[in-house]
C-alpha cells in the first residue's frame, strides 16, 4: 500500500471510521463531505460546505408560519416545495454513474445528484427543521423515512425522485422495474433504518464502481480501502482487492487476493469467475 494511501487512510479512520458506533444519521452528511475531501478535494472546508446545507434548511423554516404545529406530510411538502422548485435539485438520470454524484460538495453546488447523495441531503434539511428522517437501503436504490409517533407506521419517501411518498404499491412497482421477472416479495425488512456504516459502505461502493468504469485504479484501490477499515470482512472489497492488482497488470498480487478470497468465501457466488481469472493468470492468458 502506498504511502499517500494510508495518509488518507489514517485521515478516513480519525474522523469518519472512529464516530460510526454514533448512529445518527444526521452525521452522514459530514461524512459524505469527508468522503469528498479525502478522495478528491482536499482543501474543501467541511463546515462551510455544512453551511450551505444548512442555508437551504434556513430558507425553509423562514417560508413557514408555525414550524411546531406542522404535520410530517406538511413538512415534506415544504422540502420538497424548496428542495426541487424552488433550488431546482434533481436525480441526474443522465449521467448516471458518474463519480462526482457520490461527492456530496459536488451535488450541492450541481444540484443534481444518485438517490442516496440526494437521501443525505434530504435528511440534513429534515434535521434542521427537528424532523427525523432515517435512510432506507432499498435494493437498487436508495430511500428515507419518518416514524411516526406510534412506531408502527412510517411515511417512505423518495428523494432521487422529487421527494414522491412511496406506498406499498409504489415500492412494489419499483421492486419489479429493478427485477423484472423475478417476483421478489415486498416485505418491512427491505424498508428498515440503514445504519450509518451501511450507508457510509454503499456511498463509496458507488465511488468504486464508478472509478472502476473510468479506470480511475488509484482511487478505485483507495476507496476499496476505506470500505476494508470499516468492515474488514466486506466480501465484495476482499474480492476487489484482487481486482485492483488484476487491472494494475500485477497478476502476482492479484492472485494472492483472489485466493485470500476464495478461502474465506468458497461458496461465494462469483466463485466460478475468480476461479477462472486465476486459471487465467496462472497460464499468462491475459
Amino acid at each position: 500500500m502506498s504511502k499517500n494511501i494510508q495518509t488518507a487512510l489514517n485521515d478516513w479512520h480519525t474522523n469518519v471510521v472512529s464516530h460510526l458506533t454514533t448512529n445518527d444519521p444526521s452525521k452522514l452528511a459530514e461524512y459524505g463531505l469527508h468522503i469528498s475531501r479525502i478522495v478528491a478535494y482536499e482543501d474543501l472546508i467541511i463546515q462551510d460546505e455544512l453551511l450551505k446545507i444548512d442555508e437551504i434548511g434556513k430558507r425553509i423554516i423562514k417560508s413557514m408560519k408555525d414550524l411546531s404545529e406542522s404535520r410530517p406530510t406538511q413538512l415534506i411538502e415544504k422540502i420538497n416545495h424548496q428542495l426541487y422548485k424552488v433550488e431546482n435539485f434533481k436525480g441526474n438520470r443522465d449521467d448516471y454513474y458518474n463519480p462526482s454524484n457520490s461527492l456530496l460538495n459536488v451535488v450541492v453546488k450541481r444540484k443534481t445528484g444518485n438517490p442516496l447523495t440526494l437521501s443525505i441531503l434530504y435528511i440534513q434539511l429534515a434535521h434542521s427543521l427537528d424532523f427525523a428522517l432515517y435512510p432506507v437501503n432499498f435494493p437498487s436504490h436508495f430511500m428515507v423515512k419518518h416514524v411516526l409517533d406510534d412506531e408502527q407506521n412510517e411515511i417512505i419517501i423518495d428523494p432521487f425522485n422529487d421527494g414522491r411518498i412511496m406506498d406499498d404499491y409504489s415500492l412494489k412497482e419499483l421492486l419489479d422495474h429493478f427485477y423484472p421477472k423475478m417476483n421478489i416479495a415486498l416485505t418491512r425488512k427491505l424498508v428498515e433504518k440503514a445504519s450509518n456504516p451501511d450507508v457510509v459502505i454503499r456511498m463509496l461502493n458507488n465511488l468504486k464502481t464508478s472509478f472502476f468504469e473510468c479506470q480511475d485504479l488509484d482511487n478505485a484501490e483507495l476507496v476499496n480501502e476505506m470500505i476494508l477499515d470499516i468492515n474488514r470482512d466486506d466480501q465484495h472489497s476482499l474480492r476487489d482487492k484482487g481486482m485492483v492488482f488484476l487491472h494494475k497488470k500485477n497478476h502476482e498480487r492479484a492472485l494472492e487476493f483472489f485466493n485470500q478470497y476464495l478461502e474465506k468465501f468458497p461458496e461465494a457466488n462469483d466463485a466460478d469467475t475468480i476461479l477462472e481469472l486465476i486459471r487465467k493468470i496462472k497460464t499468462s492468458d491475459f
